[in-house]
């Protein structure tokens, strides 16, 4: 039996195999974010990745209107409304408001 911390948790597999289902029909641009930097952000949240997945919910609004918007880090520069569209809703598995 390994360590509690460093086993998976259920709920944090079923959320980065519903969002890696989602992004198989995404562009190319999207497939990179989600695989380099959202799935592993899953995994290093572990029990509390659906949280922080909440908490970045509304920075998606404000990328929409302005992908150099602070709440993206500068990780959004370049970015089309679109494309920030088409993440949320692999993120989300919905399409925004």
């Amino acid at each position: 039996m390994g360590n509690p911390e460093t086993e998976p948790h259920p709920e944090q597999n079923v959320l980065a195999d519903e969002i890696s289902k989602r992004a198989e029909t995404a562009s190319e641009k999207i497939k990179q974010r989600i695989q380099e930097i959202f799935i592993p952000n899953i995994n290093q949240h572990g029990s509390f990745a659906e949280r922080w997945l909440r908490s970045l919910h509304n920075d998606f609004y404000a990328l929409v209107e302005n992908p150099d918007d602070e709440s993206g880090g500068g990780n959004y520069e370049g970015w089309t409304a679109d494309e920030i569209k088409e993440l949320y809703s692999v993120l989300y598995g919905e399409e925004m408001d």
